[in-house]
């Protein structure tokens, strides 16, 4: 019935913002508390649990025998990152960018262009994959380093999950951020699935539903996880979310697939999408090379630039 289904999508959207709550002041929380930065927590943290949709996608389909799926799943991920997640949270606030590091930065530019060349030049193999996976160990090393010397431990919030967190961060800290990221994971489905029902209620084309509510339902975690960072002035946090889950992306899950399965990029089918998203990073490498806070005007040309990609998904694929 469409009562329930509105009723669904309530429940949905409550726990999405409630998880995105309870995750960012409890990672907030272990940062302070081990010393490292709002950056390299979104980085970790909160990027990881975000990137766990993704990950999963990748494994089902190492089992399907379908690695070329993990590719354009990576692919449709980080250009949503970019423009939709970013985009979202400029909506609700400025974004700082002075204080993001130049290594993550070209770290992030380095590994979509290595990207780029592997897809036209190289296969993906165990050889790829090992060395995605050095390479990621490497920049959580390099990064971890970086936060520690940037960092203020000092906590101010009255926030008591925070400051339960502060005390005991793995007895209490490590149950609750696994806690806030299946509460968060559950409400996204929650929300797509009852949006689903009322768009086909309303006879909407199931073509505009894939495009559409589905890609943002995969993106809803990370979307509303930065909508809340940005509400609290979080700038690192929402950065750190956007690398972060970029780089699992592209470096972990890769890799991972690569070492269990070789396999050549479909150009023919996601050449757009490859040149897409590489025009996105450039962009996105200069605006933090300018070290400059974003206004809201920005989130505009970013949602505009996302819209533009799904209309081309549109006349492409339908």
């Amino acid at each position: 019935m469409l009562i329930i289904d509105f009723l669904i999508l309530l429940m949905g959207l409550f726990l999405v913002v409630k998880g995105a709550d309870i995750l960012i002041s409890s990672a907030v929380a272990i940062g302070k508390k081990y010393g490292v930065s709002d950056f390299f927590i979104g980085l970790i943290v909160i990027g990881f649990g975000t990137s766990l949709p993704e990950l999963l996608v990748s494994i089902d389909a190492i089992i399907k025998n379908s690695p070329e799926i993990s590719i354009g799943n990576v692919l449709g991920s980080n250009i949503s990152n970019i423009l939709l997640v970013l985009g979202c949270a400029l909506i609700i606030s400025k974004i700082d960018l002075r204080k993001i590091s130049r290594f993550d930065n070209f770290f992030h530019l380095f590994i979509h262009f290595a990207f780029l060349i592997i897809v036209w030049l190289l296969i993906f193999d165990y050889k790829i994959g090992i060395g995605f996976l050095v390479l990621f160990s490497f920049y959580i090393y390099k990064s971890f380093n970086i936060s520690l010397s940037n960092n203020d431990n000092q906590l101010e919030t009255n926030d008591l999950i925070t400051k339960m967190v502060f005390k005991k961060p793995l007895i209490i800290g490590l149950p609750t951020i696994i806690f806030s990221i299946i509460l968060t994971f559950f409400g996204a489905e929650f929300t797509v699935d009852s949006v689903i029902d009322i768009s086909s209620f309303f006879g909407i084309s199931d073509s505009f539903l894939a495009l559409t509510l589905v890609a943002l339902g995969t993106s809803l975690p990370e979307i509303i996880t930065s909508i809340r960072a940005a509400q609290k002035n979080m700038s690192e946090l929402i950065i750190g979310n956007i690398i972060g889950s970029n780089i699992y992306n592209l470096l972990l899950i890769l890799g991972f697939v690569s070492l269990f399965k070789t396999f050549n990029f479909p150009k023919d089918v996601l050449f757009f999408e490859v040149i897409f998203l590489f025009v996105c990073v450039v962009g996105f490498s200069f605006l933090l090379f300018k070290k400059k806070e974003l206004n809201k005007y920005f989130s505009w040309v970013f949602i505009a630039s996302y819209l533009f990609y799904l209309s081309k998904l549109l006349l492409t694929n339908f």
